[in-house]
């Protein structure tokens, strides 16, 4: 289920007040030579424009733990036990699995529609905010409806455990279902980042320095942002253009329907994951929408004029992109899965 909260990192006490640092979005009046004011000049800062496009959410997913530490004295081996870890597999189970995958593809929902933050947290873009929601909810639904399943083979299923491990079966492993179902979970959060009130009226000093720290790391996630965007795309083009080359016998090379379908998930998406407003970025994205327009993977490998053409133009974004990224080696982005796949 949703519920709304608030975050703060330094331990203070939580509240609902929106992050507002003191540098916010403002017009100031530049006055020329002549001293009449030539009109307003807008004061841009990351951190507040970041602030108000969008919003943070945490995402809680748990399930039951299915291995268990298997002590050595149970092991016959001709080696020194002390450096040796063994564990076992409680439940040999498809429904199991399928939970598990299914947890995959939520977070990987999350990955591709948000943007990196703190561990644990993603910052939602506020345009993307309605369609989270009614997709998280569908999601818990059909999860709830795969626990079940889980849950009415669960006898059987221990019962096969029994009869498979053996020595090493121990019955304290496996409660009864109804202690079970309580270790399957899924929530969400809306969290707001900033300074809670309640420390002002303690030390206007310290909510300063707090306001300041919570500035200076939304301004520093803006940076990030837009890093994290532009290595992705590069990443993207860069591989589609390599696996729409011919090998080295003149035949074109195999590729995924995913190589295709993550780029254009990545462009779908861009319109409101740009929330740092970069125009380069923007200006790319749209050329390569140009270049897909209406293309499938099918398509590239049945036409190979075309096929030529949409590698020429993605081998050329991929060096635009190559000159837009951080060199220095200080930053390390994190990617979503998919997009680092």
């Amino acid at each position: 289920m949703a519920t709304q909260a608030t975050l703060f990192p330094s331990g203070g006490v939580a509240t609902a007040e929106p992050f507002l640092p003191i540098l916010a979005d403002t017009a100031m009046t530049d006055h020329g030579d002549n001293g009449r004011p030539p009109g307003p000049v807008t004061v841009h800062d990351p951190g507040v424009d970041l602030a108000k496009k969008t919003v943070c959410i945490k995402l809680r997913l748990s399930t039951m733990g299915n291995t268990r530490k298997v002590s050595t004295s149970q092991i016959e081996a001709d080696a020194d036990k002390d450096l040796l870890r063994v564990s076992k597999h409680l439940l040999d189970s498809a429904e199991l699995k399928a939970i598990g995958r299914f947890d995959g593809e939520i977070r990987r929902f999350l990955y591709n529609l948000c943007l990196p933050f703190e561990i644990g947290i993603h910052l939602l873009p506020i345009a993307a905010l309605e369609t989270v929601e009614a997709r998280l909810r569908r999601f818990a639904a059909d999860r709830q409806a795969l626990v079940t399943a889980f849950l009415a083979v669960y006898p059987s299923l221990c019962q096969d455990a029994a009869r498979r491990l053996r020595g090493l079966y121990n019955p304290a492993d496996y409660p009864p279902a109804d202690e079970v179902a309580r270790e399957f979970g899924l929530s969400w959060q809306y969290v707001s980042f900033g300074v809670p009130d309640q420390l002002k009226g303690i030390s206007q000093e310290v909510w300063e320095q707090e306001r300041d720290k919570a500035a200076q790391r939304m301004a520093e996630a803006s940076c990030e942002i837009q890093q994290v965007l532009r290595q992705s795309m590069a990443d993207l083009v860069a591989h589609m253009a390599e696996r729409l080359k011919d090998g080295a016998d003149g035949k074109p090379l195999k590729f995924k329907q995913s190589t295709v379908s993550n780029l254009v998930e990545f462009l779908s998406n861009f319109s409101f994951r740009n929330v740092t407003d970069d125009r380069q970025l923007q200006g790319l994205v749209g050329r390569a929408r140009e270049l897909l327009q209406g293309v499938g993977a099918d398509d590239l490998r049945t036409n190979s004029g075309l096929r030529s053409r949409v590698q020429q133009g993605m081998a050329t974004l991929a060096t635009d992109l190559d000159g837009m990224l951080v060199k220095n080696g200080g930053r390390k982005l994190r990617l979503s899965e998919d997009e680092a796949s």
